[in-house]
């Protein structure tokens, strides 16, 4: 059963954020952050069992993805995802008690959003992509630099071109690559919604233009994670596929108390709900979370 059946938005700032939401208007809020190249359709495993759990479960499209709308410019960069998710998560009410979820580029939004915010939310999970610290540790191999190839062909001025030739054969191969066992095909007909033409297909692109070429307010942001020394500020939990062809499981001898989930690749939440939802059940009911450093 599919649980994030409810579509709304949210306007703020000149823009518009949309989302989808499950769940008791009163229960704990639970806010999911999809990565690239995804939507939070990809959510939907996962949504059934926190919703079970008690959660109301708000998972929206992230900035430059339709029905969001792209901002003016070239403000795609982490910081306005960050401004994002905090405005969002103030109008659902976020507290204490809020779980924020995030996967891929969704986690390191949540890496930053929590270092910025600490008082929206209470405990924070991330999939796939790990803290900008052990995130550096393994970027300079060549393994590494083999899986992030397409960083740098997202540089290049025609690689909007270069993604939706074919009916979005690249990024069908870029699925394949990371979870091969997984069938991109339903995923990929949400990814042409949310990419329906160039200006939201760029604002996607964005967030990795922006690494390389980074405004006033993300050099201010990538300041503040390194003077935190690449904790994550809140109880948190780490899940990392072995099988991921996008960021190698090697990562996880630098994310200490990081959980491996053997046989699955790049999408947990699609390849492995159930195991996702155990690992994060213990989580909840312990007195504690792990964070960098401890």
């Amino acid at each position: 059963m599919l649980i994030l059946l409810r579509p709304d938005t949210h306007s703020c700032g000149g823009r518009t954020t949309a989302y989808l939401h499950a769940g008791r208007a009163d229960a704990p809020l639970a806010l999911l952050l999809h990565g690239f190249p995804d939507t939070p359709h990809s959510w939907n495993p996962l949504a059934e069992g926190l919703v079970e759990a008690g959660f109301r479960v708000v998972a929206p499209w992230l900035r430059g993805y339709a029905p969001s709308s792209p901002a003016a410019g070239d403000d795609h960069g982490p910081s306005s995802h960050v401004r994002d998710v905090a405005a969002l998560a103030q109008v659902m009410g976020a507290d204490e008690h809020t779980l924020l979820i995030g996967h891929d580029i969704g986690a390191a939004i949540a890496y930053a959003a929590a270092l910025r915010h600490p008082d929206l939310f209470g405990r924070v999970v991330t999939l796939s992509v790990p803290p900008p610290a052990a995130l550096s540790a393994v970027m300079t191999s060549y393994a590494q630099l083999k899986r992030s190839w397409y960083t740098f062909a997202f540089q290049h001025p025609a690689a909007e071109e270069l993604i939706v030739a074919d009916n979005f054969a690249f990024l069908r191969g870029l699925w394949t690559d990371w979870s091969p066992r997984l069938d991109p095909t339903p995923h990929l007909d949400h990814l042409r919604a949310a990419l329906p033409d160039r200006e939201h297909l760029s604002a996607a692109l964005g967030w990795y233009r922006a690494m390389f070429q980074p405004n006033p307010s993300d050099q201010a942001l990538a300041t503040e994670q390194s003077a935190a020394g690449g904790r994550v500020p809140k109880p948190w939990l780490y899940l990392h596929g072995t099988d991921d062809g996008c960021v190698g499981a090697e990562v996880l001898q630098y994310v200490p108390g990081g959980v491996p989930l053997h046989g699955v690749g790049h999408f947990p939440q699609l390849e492995a709900p159930r195991e996702v939802l155990l690992h994060l059940r213990k989580f909840l009911e312990s007195d504690s979370g792990t964070s960098v450093g401890d």
